[in-house]
Formats: structure tokens, C-alpha cells, sequence
């Protein structure tokens, strides 16, 4: 229609306070109108997550999409899968049989975080470079002086820990650094992490730094470097993989990295729009950069 008509028909509809049957119109475009959300076991309680299903959300809303947050207890084979239109996965783990039924599917899915080689490749992907995030807390704390830090790494079975680890040593290869490392699993419990800082930080060639992830494990750090007898942010300097508004409020407060989830979750849904509109695919990358805070301003005293 022209352009006189497209503003005569809008004026009607504001006039009556018109609202458009979205029932009606997903009848005759054969879509449902709303899309999935898929993250993780146990990571709903992380901030993080949180952060990106709100982003997701606010993005879909401007498409007047739903965005149902999928259970991760329902099984592959569940009728919901063919009900929605496509889907977001994020931090796909490798082994996960709903991921692969979703890959599987017809129905576009962008993952937030690369997928697996053994995977099918999804629409497109929207990622963080994990190797250069973990290099730039690194080189921050060699900066303040650091010469043995200590990293407690993700899960392996998701991209983002097997990026960590592989920018790690690569890091340690080139200062000539011991590699210590710990693991932290999502569902590893903080008295499993209290007790494995304090083990490390009592050893031989105790860490002057610890560099922690997954989120709030930071916290756990703090209490662990005090009951050591020594003073955090100076004695052993600390920085969270994953920002949370708790290190900003500690003492000292909590050198982080803003990995954007907000951004993260509203282009992902950008992406997924796209593909339900018939567009190009494109994978993006989210830029990851540092929050310098008091818990590493001072940096490790020098002999």
C-alpha cells in the first residue's frame, strides 16, 4: 500500500486503541510467535545467565516474540521442540542430548558460545574469545607483579573452558611459569573449592595470585587467602573470570572481567530474529574487557 495509506490505517489503530491479534497473525505465517531458551544445568542461580535471558528477552520483545525457558529436565524426544520457532544455547555443553536434538532439528538455533566439532553448526554463533580474556587477566597480575598465579578453570565440556585452559598454558609456555590449576564445576560445591584453595594455598610454591571462574567462586578465594593468614589483594592478588555485582562491594572489592551477557543474550535473539526473517547468517563476537578493582591495585610486594 502507499505510504498515505500505511499512515491513514496506523492513525485508525491508534485512535481505537487497536491491538494486533498475534494469535491470528502466527496462523497465517505457520509460527508459533515464540522461541526457546536453553542454558546449562544449574547455572539459573549464576547472575551471568540471568544477565544474557534478559537481554534475550528484551530483544525478542521488539519482534513481539515469547521466549520460553526451556527445562533441562525435559527429555530429547519432547513434543516442545516442534512448537517453537527457533532457539538459543547457551554454553552448549558437548555430550548434551538436548542440544544435539536441536541441531538436529529444522528450526533455526544460534548458540551463544562455540558448539562442539562433533556437532552440527548451528545457524550462527555468538562468542567471546575466552583465549584472549584469561591473557589479559594474566598479563594484568604479571603487571602487578605476579610471577606464580593460580587458575581455577570451568568446565572443559563447554568452549569457553577449553579456551581458558589452552590460552592458560599457552600464557604459562611463554613466561616460563609453573602451570597450577584447579577445576570448578557447576556443580562442585564451595566446601569442595574451600578445601582445594586451602590445599594450594598451603603447599610448596603457594600462588601470589588465583584467578577464579565459574562465577562466585571469587568470594570462596577471599575467605580461603584470609584463613591462610594472609591478606588478600596484597599477599595474593585475586580476579574473577565472570563479573557479579558482589565483587564490587567486598574488601577489597574483586578485579573482574565484563564478559557483556546482557549484549551476549540481545544478539544471539538479533540472530535468531534474522533467521526466522530469512537473512543472511553472521556469526558476532562479543568484545570481553577488564574492571580493575582493589584486589589487584597494589600488586605482590617485591622481595
Amino acid at each position: 500500500m502507499s505510504d498515505t495509506t500505511r499512515q491513514r490505517v496506523r492513525a485508525a489503530a491508534d485512535e481505537l486503541d487497536y491491538v494486533v491479534n498475534i494469535i491470528a497473525r502466527n496462523l497465517r505465517t505457520a509460527r508459533s510467535g515464540a522461541v526457546g531458551l536453553y542454558v546449562p544445568d544449574q547455572t539459573l542461580s549464576f547472575r551471568y545467565y540471568m544477565d544474557v535471558a534478559f537481554g534475550a528477552v528484551e530483544r525478542a520483545q521488539e519482534s513481539d516474540l515469547l521466549v520460553t525457558l526451556m527445562p533441562t529436565a525435559f527429555t530429547p524426544r519432547s513434543g516442545i521442540t516442534e512448537q517453537l520457532d527457533g532457539f538459543l544455547v547457551i554454553d552448549p555443553v558437548d555430550d548434551d542430548l538436548i542440544v544435539q536434538r536441536l541441531l538436529a532439528g529444522r528450526s533455526p538455533v544460534v548458540a551463544g558460545e562455540h558448539v562442539s566439532d562433533e556437532m552440527r553448526e548451528p545457524w550462527a554463533t555468538v562468542f567471546g574469545d575466552h583465549r584472549a580474556g584469561i591473557r589479559m587477566l594474566l598479563d594484568h597480575l604479571w603487571e602487578r607483579g605476579s610471577r606464580r598465579p593460580a587458575v581455577m578453570l570451568p568446565d572443559p565440556a563447554m568452549a569457553w573452558g577449553r579456551e581458558m585452559a589452552d590460552g592458560y598454558y599457552a600464557w604459562c609456555a611463554e613466561k616460563g611459569v609453573e602451570p597450577q590449576r584447579l577445576l570448578g564445576w557447576f556443580d562442585t560445591t564451595m566446601d569442595e573449592v574451600r578445601d582445594a584453595l586451602d590445599a594450594l594455598l598451603a603447599g610448596e610454591g603457594r600462588p601470589d595470585a588465583v584467578i577464579t571462574a565459574p562465577e562466585g567462586v571469587a568470594i570462596v578465594a577471599l575467605e580461603s587467602i584470609r584463613a591462610a593468614g594472609l591478606e588478600p589483594g596484597r599477599d595474593v592478588l585475586i580476579a574473577s573470570y565472570v563479573d557479579s555485582d558482589s565483587l564490587a562491594v567486598t574488601q577489597p572489592s574483586i578485579t573482574a572481567l565484563d564478559l557483556r551477557p546482557r549484549e551476549m543474550g540481545r544478539r544471539c535473539m538479533e540472530l535468531l530474529v534474522r533467521a526466522l526473517e530469512g537473512g543472511e547468517r553472521e556469526d558476532v563476537e562479543i568484545p570481553i574487557s577488564i574492571i580493575e578493582r582493589g584486589s589487584t591495585a597494589d600488586g605482590v610486594p617485591t622481595a
